[in-house]
């Protein structure tokens, strides 16, 4: 459905509002939304009430954006923030999938804290290089290189074809940094990917492509750097198939092993999907009213709510 939606920012909350299909106005309060957006409160009403006053003279948000969006809509086996209800639902997750990515992404992060016990990563540590080092390259690329293939871009041969998925999702704001070091590194692995020279542009996978085709000459390439990125990218394309959600906040060997050693951000990005909301009166519901900060009370608010399902759109 096409509506006009508000964008409002206030310190490091966002807000979000917009008037859904059965005349019910939606505010959305997104917390952390400058390195990993969620929708932290809902509040629903009826839209008899003006949504610009309420975000200025009550939430006392400034508006910073006005649009007219689709919204509710999402792509296929692509997650995005605000995505938080029915995940497994919306990005169809079978248990044996994910159980598979959860195993090969644990093996690579496994592998790479074998390493960072020998290695530290510092300025000079992360130029490092090693057969073991370029082991771990290689696999952490291969895996990578079979999770864009089951998108099934173009030819589906090479990285020309997977960087059709920038199209769909912006890659380039998500961000890892390396976890218990008091200067911790962090790497942003598809930031600089282009259409131009869409395996050269990301430095770990040309790397990669390096070594494979002249190791001889090439074998330098096989830095701790490049190997962190290339995991860190794995980690990335697991988040955009599966959410963050089902890494981070589960209890498993792969879960507990991202926590213990990457942190995961999205940066200042404005690519998220927009639920639709719709708010319900049943028969045994009190009315309720909503107190703000600033002492201004809203009545008459929806208790219960439910999200619409996401219109599917496919990856072409």
């Amino acid at each position: 459905m096409k509506t006009d939606v508000y964008f409002a920012r206030k310190d490091d909350f966002g807000l979000i509002a917009y008037e859904n299909g059965i005349k019910q106005n939606i505010f959305m309060q997104i917390a952390a939304v400058d390195y990993a957006p969620q929708v932290n409160e809902i509040i629903i009403c009826d839209a008899k009430y003006d949504i610009k006053e309420l975000i200025e003279k009550y939430y006392e948000f400034e508006i910073r954006e006005k649009k007219k969006l689709d919204i509710g809509w999402k792509y296929k086996h692509i997650w995005k923030p605000l995505m938080n209800i029915h995940i497994e639902r919306e990005l169809d997750i079978t248990q044996s999938e994910l159980f598979h990515a959860k195993r090969d992404l644990g093996i690579l992060i496994q592998k790479l804290q074998e390493i960072l016990l020998f290695i530290e990563p510092s300025e000079d540590g992360l130029k490092a290089y090693s057969h073991k080092i370029r082991e771990l390259l290689f696999l952490a690329c291969s895996d990578l290189e079979s999770t864009f293939k089951k998108y099934k871009f173009g030819k589906n041969e090479r990285m020309n074809n997977y960087i059709e998925i920038l199209k769909f999702v912006d890659l380039t704001k998500y961000k890892i940094s390396l976890v218990g070091y008091a200067k911790p590194y962090k790497c942003s692995p598809f930031e600089k990917w282009n259409e131009k020279e869409p395996a050269k542009s990301l430095d770990w996978y040309d790397a990669y492509n390096k070594i494979k085709h002249n190791r001889e000459d090439n074998f330098h390439f096989a830095t701790l750097e490049n190997c962190i990125n290339a995991i860190a990218a794995n980690l990335i394309m697991f988040a955009v198939r599966f959410s963050p959600t089902t890494l981070y906040n589960e209890n498993d060997v792969c879960s507990n092993l991202a926590r213990s050693a990457l942190e995961y951000k999205i940066e200042n990005s404005k690519d998220f999907y927009i639920p639709v909301f719709e708010g319900e009166r049943k028969h045994f519901d009190t009315y309720m009213s909503c107190r703000f900060k600033n002492g201004k009370v809203l009545p008459d608010i929806y208790k219960t709510y439910h999200v619409l399902p996401y219109e599917e759109r496919p990856l072409k």
